[in-house]
Protein backbone atom coordinates (compact mmCIF):
# COMPACT_ATOMS: atom_id res chain seq x y z
CA UNK A 1 0.00 0.00 0.00
CA UNK A 2 2.91 2.42 0.43
CA UNK A 3 3.52 2.06 -2.96
CA UNK A 4 -0.07 3.00 -3.88
CA UNK A 5 0.03 6.14 -1.83
CA UNK A 6 3.22 7.10 -2.95
CA UNK A 7 2.74 7.01 -6.84
CA UNK A 8 -0.64 8.93 -6.25
CA UNK A 9 0.67 11.27 -4.24
CA UNK A 10 3.46 12.30 -6.35
CA UNK A 11 1.88 11.75 -9.42
CA UNK A 12 -0.73 13.88 -8.85
CA UNK A 13 1.21 16.25 -6.77
CA UNK A 14 4.07 16.74 -9.78
CA UNK A 15 1.33 17.46 -12.28
CA UNK A 16 -0.44 19.98 -10.54
CA UNK A 17 2.81 21.83 -10.29
CA UNK A 18 2.23 22.10 -13.97
CA UNK A 19 -0.70 21.53 -15.17
CA UNK A 20 -3.43 23.61 -13.57
CA UNK A 21 -7.32 24.37 -14.57
CA UNK A 22 -9.74 26.84 -13.77
CA UNK A 23 -13.19 26.06 -13.41
CA UNK A 24 -14.78 28.09 -10.17
CA UNK A 25 -14.60 25.73 -7.33
CA UNK A 26 -18.38 25.70 -6.50
CA UNK A 27 -17.71 23.28 -3.43
CA UNK A 28 -15.85 22.07 -1.60
CA UNK A 29 -14.84 18.33 -1.89
CA UNK A 30 -16.11 15.93 1.14
CA UNK A 31 -12.76 14.75 1.48
CA UNK A 32 -11.52 18.28 3.05
CA UNK A 33 -13.79 17.74 6.42
CA UNK A 34 -11.55 14.62 7.08
CA UNK A 35 -8.63 17.14 7.79
CA UNK A 36 -8.10 17.82 11.40
CA UNK A 37 -8.73 21.45 12.68
CA UNK A 38 -4.72 20.94 14.51
CA UNK A 39 -3.20 19.79 10.97
CA UNK A 40 0.05 20.89 10.48
CA UNK A 41 -0.45 21.22 7.02
CA UNK A 42 -2.29 19.65 3.81
CA UNK A 43 -2.54 20.19 0.18
CA UNK A 44 -5.75 19.46 -2.07
CA UNK A 45 -6.05 18.45 -5.57
CA UNK A 46 -8.89 17.95 -7.79
CA UNK A 47 -8.17 15.50 -9.92
CA UNK A 48 -11.14 15.52 -12.22
CA UNK A 49 -10.55 19.29 -13.18
CA UNK A 50 -6.73 18.65 -13.69
CA UNK A 51 -7.29 15.73 -15.62
CA UNK A 52 -9.73 17.69 -18.26
CA UNK A 53 -7.80 20.84 -18.41
CA UNK A 54 -6.72 22.30 -21.72
CA UNK A 55 -2.66 22.22 -19.85
CA UNK A 56 -2.79 18.38 -18.98
CA UNK A 57 -4.05 17.92 -22.80
CA UNK A 58 -1.47 20.23 -24.26
CA UNK A 59 1.06 18.24 -22.34
CA UNK A 60 0.15 14.73 -22.26
CA UNK A 61 -0.85 13.08 -25.46
CA UNK A 62 -2.71 10.16 -25.86
CA UNK A 63 0.72 7.90 -26.14
CA UNK A 64 1.66 9.79 -23.15
CA UNK A 65 -1.98 9.22 -21.61
CA UNK A 66 -1.44 5.45 -22.49
CA UNK A 67 2.05 5.06 -20.95
CA UNK A 68 0.81 6.50 -17.80
CA UNK A 69 -2.60 4.39 -17.72
CA UNK A 70 -0.27 0.98 -17.82
CA UNK A 71 1.84 2.25 -15.19
CA UNK A 72 -1.21 2.80 -13.11
CA UNK A 73 -2.41 -1.00 -14.05
CA UNK A 74 1.00 -2.39 -12.66
CA UNK A 75 -0.52 -0.47 -9.68
CA UNK A 76 -3.74 -0.23 -9.30
CA UNK A 77 -5.30 -2.93 -11.42
CA UNK A 78 -5.53 -5.31 -8.69
CA UNK A 79 -7.59 -2.76 -6.84
CA UNK A 80 -10.35 -1.95 -9.55
CA UNK A 81 -9.10 1.54 -9.85
CA UNK A 82 -8.61 3.67 -12.62
CA UNK A 83 -7.00 6.73 -11.13
CA UNK A 84 -7.95 8.72 -14.25
CA UNK A 85 -11.50 7.79 -14.12
CA UNK A 86 -12.91 6.69 -10.60
CA UNK A 87 -10.38 9.30 -8.57
CA UNK A 88 -12.29 12.11 -7.50
CA UNK A 89 -9.47 14.85 -5.38
CA UNK A 90 -7.06 13.93 -3.37
CA UNK A 91 -5.76 15.29 -0.40
CA UNK A 92 -2.64 14.98 1.84
CA UNK A 93 -2.60 16.40 5.02
CA UNK A 94 -0.24 15.89 8.17
CA UNK A 95 -0.35 16.44 12.20
CA UNK A 96 3.50 16.78 12.53
CA UNK A 97 6.62 16.71 11.05
CA UNK A 98 7.21 12.79 10.71
CA UNK A 99 6.01 11.08 7.73
CA UNK A 100 4.09 8.59 9.45
CA UNK A 101 2.19 11.09 10.92
CA UNK A 102 0.66 11.98 6.98
CA UNK A 103 -3.09 10.86 6.06
CA UNK A 104 -4.21 10.58 2.06
CA UNK A 105 -7.82 10.97 1.80
CA UNK A 106 -8.94 9.66 -1.50
CA UNK A 107 -12.59 10.75 -3.25
CA UNK A 108 -14.06 8.47 -5.62
CA UNK A 109 -15.55 5.55 -6.69
CA UNK A 110 -14.78 2.89 -5.59
CA UNK A 111 -15.42 -1.20 -5.06
CA UNK A 112 -15.69 -1.19 -1.56
CA UNK A 113 -16.58 -4.94 -0.92
CA UNK A 114 -13.31 -5.78 -3.26
CA UNK A 115 -10.74 -3.38 -1.52
CA UNK A 116 -11.97 -4.99 1.74
CA UNK A 117 -11.60 -8.49 0.59
CA UNK A 118 -8.34 -7.67 -0.36
CA UNK A 119 -7.67 -6.73 2.92
CA UNK A 120 -9.62 -9.93 4.86
CA UNK A 121 -7.41 -12.02 2.68
CA UNK A 122 -4.08 -10.45 4.43
CA UNK A 123 -2.96 -13.47 6.79
CA UNK A 124 -1.42 -10.32 8.67
CA UNK A 125 -4.70 -7.70 8.90
CA UNK A 126 -6.24 -6.84 11.72
CA UNK A 127 -9.56 -4.90 12.20
CA UNK A 128 -9.93 -1.85 14.85
CA UNK A 129 -13.81 -1.12 15.44
CA UNK A 130 -13.96 3.03 15.93
CA UNK A 131 -17.25 4.44 16.69
CA UNK A 132 -19.13 3.31 13.67
CA UNK A 133 -16.36 3.07 11.68
CA UNK A 134 -13.42 0.30 10.72
CA UNK A 135 -10.03 0.75 10.70
CA UNK A 136 -8.14 -1.73 9.04
CA UNK A 137 -4.45 -2.90 9.72
CA UNK A 138 -2.21 -5.02 7.76
CA UNK A 139 1.61 -5.54 6.90
CA UNK A 140 2.23 -4.15 10.61
CA UNK A 141 2.00 -0.54 9.73
CA UNK A 142 -0.27 -0.22 6.78
CA UNK A 143 -3.98 1.34 8.05
CA UNK A 144 -7.07 2.40 5.69
CA UNK A 145 -10.83 3.09 6.66
CA UNK A 146 -13.22 4.11 4.44
CA UNK A 147 -15.21 6.78 5.89
CA UNK A 148 -17.54 6.97 3.11
CA UNK A 149 -18.09 4.37 0.06
CA UNK A 150 -16.57 7.63 -1.55
CA UNK A 151 -13.85 8.54 0.98
CA UNK A 152 -11.04 6.66 1.50
CA UNK A 153 -8.49 7.42 4.09
CA UNK A 154 -5.18 5.64 4.17
CA UNK A 155 -1.87 6.13 6.54
CA UNK A 156 0.88 4.82 8.86
CA UNK A 157 -0.49 6.26 12.25
CA UNK A 158 -3.62 5.00 13.73
CA UNK A 159 -3.93 8.23 16.06
CA UNK A 160 -3.61 10.40 13.09
CA UNK A 161 -6.47 8.16 10.71
CA UNK A 162 -8.53 8.30 14.23
CA UNK A 163 -8.26 12.15 13.74
CA UNK A 164 -9.30 12.06 10.59
CA UNK A 165 -12.41 10.04 11.83
CA UNK A 166 -13.06 12.58 14.27
CA UNK A 167 -12.54 15.65 12.32
CA UNK A 168 -15.69 13.96 9.88
CA UNK A 169 -18.05 12.92 12.87
CA UNK A 170 -17.44 17.04 14.43
CA UNK A 171 -18.56 19.22 11.17
CA UNK A 172 -20.54 19.06 8.00
CA UNK A 173 -18.93 17.12 5.59
CA UNK A 174 -18.75 19.76 3.11
CA UNK A 175 -16.77 22.63 5.30
CA UNK A 176 -13.31 23.50 4.81
CA UNK A 177 -10.65 23.02 7.54
CA UNK A 178 -9.15 25.84 9.10
CA UNK A 179 -5.79 24.95 7.63
CA UNK A 180 -6.91 25.75 4.34
CA UNK A 181 -10.48 27.64 5.15
CA UNK A 182 -8.30 31.12 4.09
CA UNK A 183 -7.26 29.60 1.01
CA UNK A 184 -10.20 28.35 -0.65
CA UNK A 185 -11.80 31.70 0.37
CA UNK A 186 -9.26 33.69 -0.83
CA UNK A 187 -8.88 31.91 -4.10
CA UNK A 188 -11.76 30.17 -5.17
CA UNK A 189 -11.01 29.34 -8.73
CA UNK A 190 -7.76 27.24 -7.84
CA UNK A 191 -7.20 23.65 -8.97
CA UNK A 192 -4.59 23.03 -5.93
CA UNK A 193 -4.80 25.03 -2.58
CA UNK A 194 -2.26 24.29 0.21
CA UNK A 195 -1.84 25.86 3.71
CA UNK A 196 0.77 25.04 6.44
CA UNK A 197 -0.54 26.29 9.62
CA UNK A 198 3.16 26.08 11.65
CA UNK A 199 6.21 26.37 9.39
CA UNK A 200 8.64 26.11 12.26
CA UNK A 201 6.41 23.27 13.81
CA UNK A 202 7.72 21.32 10.77
CA UNK A 203 11.49 22.28 10.72
CA UNK A 204 14.02 19.65 12.29
CA UNK A 205 14.94 20.40 15.16
CA UNK A 206 19.22 20.44 14.20
CA UNK A 207 17.98 22.47 10.88
CA UNK A 208 16.23 25.70 11.85
CA UNK A 209 17.05 28.01 9.09
CA UNK A 210 16.56 31.39 11.30
CA UNK A 211 14.46 33.51 8.68
CA UNK A 212 12.22 30.48 8.74
CA UNK A 213 11.86 30.10 12.39
CA UNK A 214 9.99 33.70 11.92
CA UNK A 215 7.74 32.52 9.65
CA UNK A 216 4.23 31.77 11.39
CA UNK A 217 2.23 30.21 8.86
CA UNK A 218 1.39 29.98 4.73
CA UNK A 219 -0.67 29.02 2.10
CA UNK A 220 -1.31 29.07 -1.47
CA UNK A 221 -3.13 27.95 -5.03
CA UNK A 222 -2.43 27.29 -8.38
CA UNK A 223 -4.58 28.19 -10.80
CA UNK A 224 -5.78 29.86 -14.35
CA UNK A 225 -6.73 33.22 -14.89
CA UNK A 226 -7.73 33.81 -18.34
CA UNK A 227 -5.16 32.79 -20.27
CA UNK A 228 -2.65 33.29 -18.08
CA UNK A 229 -1.08 30.55 -14.91
CA UNK A 230 -1.41 32.15 -12.14
CA UNK A 231 0.18 32.03 -8.22
CA UNK A 232 -0.34 33.42 -5.47
CA UNK A 233 0.99 32.71 -1.69
CA UNK A 234 0.79 34.39 1.31
CA UNK A 235 3.28 34.46 4.10
CA UNK A 236 2.51 35.02 7.82
CA UNK A 237 5.54 36.46 9.31
CA UNK A 238 5.87 37.39 13.34
CA UNK A 239 6.36 40.78 12.86
CA UNK A 240 6.00 43.81 10.08
CA UNK A 241 10.20 43.79 10.13
CA UNK A 242 10.45 40.06 9.67
CA UNK A 243 8.04 40.18 6.83
CA UNK A 244 10.37 42.68 4.99
CA UNK A 245 13.28 40.40 5.65
CA UNK A 246 11.47 37.40 4.40
CA UNK A 247 10.89 39.69 0.72
CA UNK A 248 14.27 40.47 1.18
CA UNK A 249 15.56 36.96 1.14
CA UNK A 250 12.88 35.53 -1.84
CA UNK A 251 14.28 38.86 -3.76
CA UNK A 252 17.99 37.41 -3.85
CA UNK A 253 17.02 33.80 -4.20
CA UNK A 254 15.49 34.74 -7.23
CA UNK A 255 17.78 37.35 -8.55
CA UNK A 256 20.27 34.14 -7.69
CA UNK A 257 17.88 31.65 -10.56
CA UNK A 258 17.77 34.48 -13.14
CA UNK A 259 21.45 34.34 -12.83
CA UNK A 260 21.61 31.01 -13.58
CA UNK A 261 18.38 30.22 -16.15
CA UNK A 262 19.64 30.72 -19.33
CA UNK A 263 16.30 30.43 -21.54
CA UNK A 264 14.42 33.81 -22.19
CA UNK A 265 11.17 32.37 -21.35
CA UNK A 266 12.20 30.80 -18.21
CA UNK A 267 14.42 33.77 -17.04
CA UNK A 268 10.20 36.33 -17.79
CA UNK A 269 8.85 33.28 -15.64
CA UNK A 270 11.17 33.81 -13.05
CA UNK A 271 10.49 37.76 -13.58
CA UNK A 272 7.32 37.35 -13.60
CA UNK A 273 6.95 37.37 -9.72
CA UNK A 274 6.09 40.11 -7.88
CA UNK A 275 6.68 40.40 -4.00
CA UNK A 276 4.49 42.93 -1.94
CA UNK A 277 4.36 43.50 1.74
CA UNK A 278 1.43 44.36 3.58
CA UNK A 279 1.84 44.49 7.45
CA UNK A 280 3.50 40.97 8.50
CA UNK A 281 2.28 39.42 5.39
CA UNK A 282 4.72 38.41 2.43
CA UNK A 283 2.06 38.60 -0.42
CA UNK A 284 3.62 36.59 -3.99
CA UNK A 285 1.88 37.14 -7.42
CA UNK A 286 3.15 35.56 -10.65
CA UNK A 287 1.50 35.12 -13.91
CA UNK A 288 2.58 33.36 -17.20
CA UNK A 289 0.89 33.61 -20.26
CA UNK A 290 0.16 29.69 -20.89
CA UNK A 291 0.89 29.28 -24.24
CA UNK A 292 4.82 30.28 -23.90
CA UNK A 293 4.59 28.04 -20.36
CA UNK A 294 3.55 24.38 -22.47
CA UNK A 295 6.07 25.91 -24.87
CA UNK A 296 8.69 25.46 -22.16
CA UNK A 297 7.66 22.67 -20.66
CA UNK A 298 7.53 20.74 -23.87
CA UNK A 299 10.88 22.08 -24.49
CA UNK A 300 12.44 20.71 -20.82
CA UNK A 301 10.03 17.34 -20.52
CA UNK A 302 10.53 15.64 -23.71
CA UNK A 303 8.59 12.59 -21.84
CA UNK A 304 6.90 11.84 -18.74
CA UNK A 305 9.52 10.15 -17.29
CA UNK A 306 7.91 9.98 -14.17
CA UNK A 307 5.11 7.91 -15.06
Amino acid sequence: MKKIILFLTVFFLAVAVGVIAAPPVEETSAQLSAVPPDAQWALYVDVQKLISSAMFKALVDEKETAKFQGKADEFLGKLRIDPMKDLKGVTVFGLGKEDEDAVVALSGKFDRAHLVGLIKAETTHKEIAYGKYTIYRWDDDELGAFAADDLILLGENEQALKSALDALEGRKRDAAPPVLARVLKDFPNAIMVFGVNSISGLLREHDKPVILTKMKSAGGALAESGENLSLQVSITAESAQVAKDVEQAIRGLIAIANLQIKEADAQAFAQAIKIAVDGEYVRINAAYPLNKLIGLLHSKVKDLSFF
